[in-house]
């Protein structure tokens, strides 16, 4: 699996959650049904209250939320969600610190 940088633009016709779901599957060359579900990472109904697009209106300018899923950076700003490979998450942190101790 060769993971790349992934961005995608938010729109009306799909929910955030769904854009997020999208793009980090494009950047792991995984299949969606395959990734870890979004709400064992980040809450998806404040996520949607957040960045859902309504009437026209867009978040505040500045408003941003960072995550990381499936090993990836998930950052969410200015209309975007961008994803970037190659991020530790906590189990990989402590499994790192375990296997440098010993």
């Amino acid at each position: 699996m060769s993971a790349t940088e992934t961005t995608r633009q938010l729109s009306r016709a799909d929910e955030v959650c769904t854009t997020v779901a999208l793009a980090v599957a494009d950047a792991t060359e995984t299949p969606v049904d395959e990734l870890p579900p979004l709400y064992s990472v980040i809450d998806p109904d404040a996520l949607n209250d957040i960045f859902q697009p309504r009437n026209g209106d867009r978040p505040p300018a500045g408003t941003h939320v960072s995550f990381v899923m499936a090993g990836c950076t998930v950052s969410i700003r200015d209309g975007a969600v961008v994803v970037s490979p190659g991020a530790e998450t906590p189990d990989d942190r402590t499994a790192s610190a375990h296997a440098s101790a010993n």
